[in-house]
């Protein structure tokens, strides 16, 4: 048997395999890169028939087959470069079909200077955007965009690998200048050996990039081949930590700022205060009728001075760090405790808020952890209120009980919640903001939670979004803990 026929049947065997290696690792749903390794498989697949048959009878070689045969492995080198280069990059399949209808063409070309100008010239114009191509992958290996990819050990060997394929086409380049061309067709002993290393290569080539597809988890694509499924975990959990890692630095951050703002603003309020009490009875000493407009105007100023040392001292709470205990709390002292840091923000926005007080229901818990959740809600109603554009800028609290539970339910005006999230919302890192963490609601139901209640989102008929919580009341001394 020729030696030319049996290289190119374990050429087309062992690519056979490894593209269906491929396409199973991916559980037939490759992403855009293996899709383009596939078709250059495939083209080579094909290809090695073809060749097969030009060393089995030398009539087959003629024009049009040979015009196929060449168009199949400049594809197939094409088809590699657009893999390595869609790794990090979106490629539009146009550019693809583009370049592979410019091959064409220049194959026709080829053998048209075959017949036409030189039977030897096809070796020269065949070589040259074959080496071409091979440079420009190992180009791209050398220098990819994404980070761990250029330090990928895989990544690196396919741009040897490439750099080789190129010498080998540069080879055959000479070859044509030294009058003694490189052929696969009916080759000699040498050129038996040549192609050997020539398809050892490639086939190497084909088992690093499934290596490489193992070891590197591309940050682009969703589809995850079951290969690396452990590596695509652990990079997910990392990124879930380096996230809670950075909301932790946050929070410890805010809190830190707002206990010494609290400490900053504590001492001029309370000097504000007793100043103002000084004043205030030096003119009822002096003359009350006489400075009466003046005292009602110190008592308003003492009233607005007691409500920024309330908020002063709320904000120092919420951020404080101590290890509070569970004890009777009044839900709407709660809340409105709350509100007085939440108001401000609504005045700004031009949010109406609509307070529903139908009962003052006593519960047992910790006052912070039930105010952290209320600023949560909130904010998310806040949020959705800007996002929506929508004139009508409306929040809803109202707060009821029954005989055994206490009802807070908090209602926005915006567009509601996707149904896509409206069952996943209160898991870990799951957001709908484009900048956010997925922590808060989260946490708002492990609070929720550890209070024995139950919190829960919906859609409103109005339209936008109602978060309600059930917290049990309070009966007597010994449900305290």
């Amino acid at each position: 048997m020729n030696p030319a026929i049996a290289l190119t049947l374990i050429y087309g065997l062992m690519t056979l395999g490894s593209a269906s290696i491929l396409y199973s690792s991916f559980k037939g749903r490759p992403d855009q890169s293996a899709k383009y390794f596939l078709y250059a498989e495939l083209q080579t697949l094909f290809a090695m028939p073809l060749v097969a048959l030009a060393n089995v009878t030398p009539n087959f070689a003629t024009a049009i087959p040979i015009a196929i045969t060449n168009f199949l492995v400049l594809a197939s080198d094409a088809s590699i470069i657009f893999s390595i280069y869609s790794l990090t990059r979106y490629v539009n399949l146009k550019h693809y079909f583009s370049t592979l209808a410019f091959i064409g063409i220049f194959c026709v070309l080829i053998e048209y200077c075959r017949f036409a100008i030189h039977p030897k010239l096809p070796y020269l114009m065949f070589n040259t955007p074959a080496a071409i191509l091979a440079f420009g992958t190992f180009y791209l290996c050398k220098s990819p965009d994404n980070c761990d990819l250029n330090n990928n050990t895989f990544m690196k060997w396919i741009g040897r690998l490439e750099f080789t394929l190129g010498l080998c086409a540069c080879i055959r380049l000479l070859s044509y200048f030294l009058n003694a061309p490189i052929s696969p067709r009916h080759p000699s002993t040498e050129m038996i050996i040549f192609y050997g290393f020539y398809i050892a290569l490639s086939l190497f080539r084909y088992i690093t990039y499934q290596s490489l597809r193992i070891s590197w988890v591309s940050p682009e694509s969703n589809n995850a081949n079951f290969l690396n499924w452990n590596l695509v975990k652990i990079s997910q959990e990392k990124n879930q930590l380096m996230q809670t890692l950075m909301s932790t630095n946050r929070t410890l951050g805010v809190s830190a700022l707002a206990n010494s703002l609290a400490h900053q603003l504590s001492q001029p309020l309370t000097s504000i205060a007793l100043q103002t009490e000084v004043i205030k009875c030096d003119l009822m000493e002096s003359n009350p009728s006489a400075h009466k407009g003046s005292v009602a105007s110190l008592n308003k100023i003492s009233r607005q001075l007691e409500k920024l040392a309330d908020l002063v001292k709320n904000l120092r709470q919420l951020f404080g760090s101590g290890n509070h205990q569970f004890d009777h709390i009044h839900l709407q002292e709660v809340a409105n405790e709350v509100l007085e840091i939440i108001e401000p923000t609504l005045q700004t926005k031009r949010i109406y808020l609509e307070k529903i007080y139908l009962s003052d229901p006593i519960t047992i818990g910790n006052a912070i952890q039930l105010q952290q959740v209320f600023i949560n809600l909130f904010n998310n109603a806040i949020d959705a209120i800007e996002h929506s554009g929508l004139p009508n800028k409306k929040i809803t609290l109202s707060i009821s009980q029954d005989e055994d539970f206490a009802w807070i339910r908090i209602q926005d005006s915006g567009t509601g919640i996707s149904s896509d999230l409206l069952s996943t919302m209160f898991n870990l890192h799951k957001t709908s903001k484009q900048e956010g963490l997925g922590i808060g609601l989260w946490l708002s139901k492990i609070i929720i939670d550890k209070h024995n209640g139950n919190i829960s989102a919906s859609n409103s008929p109005d339209g936008g979004a109602a978060f309600e919580i059930k917290l049990p009341v309070a009966k007597n001394e010994s449900n305290l803990s």
